[in-house]
């Protein structure tokens, strides 16, 4: 990958509202060769999607994050595929992996 890609790259990553100007200076790229490498980047799926980080304190929201891993019994005809579907349906639940090792399921939830 080209270096400037990556340095692109980067800074989306730390500041997704970066403008083209902002990384032109930063990169010493010119504004339209920015905004084209992204807009390639983001055809190509290299770029999937911005995210915004709500600082949930600040807005008064006290919330707590959980990571649970579970070991499963499986019951007949029931994979752990529709196990993670079933349980992701919890408004709780944020996210549901399925692991090898120890554990069969990882879950992250948030309560108050």
């Amino acid at each position: 990958m080209d270096e400037m890609i990556r340095h692109i790259l980067e800074i989306l990553e730390n500041d997704a509202r970066a403008s083209p100007e902002e990384i032109a200076t930063l990169t010493g790229m010119s504004a339209q060769e920015v905004s084209q490498t992204i807009a390639k980047l983001e055809d190509t799926g290299v770029i999937r999607h911005y995210k915004t980080i709500v600082d949930w304190d600040l807005v008064g929201e006290n919330y707590v994050y959980a990571v649970i891993e579970l070991k499963v019994t499986l019951e007949r005809n029931q994979g752990y595929q529709a196990i993670a579907e079933r349980i992701y349906k919890f408004p709780e639940v944020r996210s549901v992996r399925l692991l090898s090792g120890d554990y069969d399921i990882s879950l992250t939830v948030r309560g108050k």
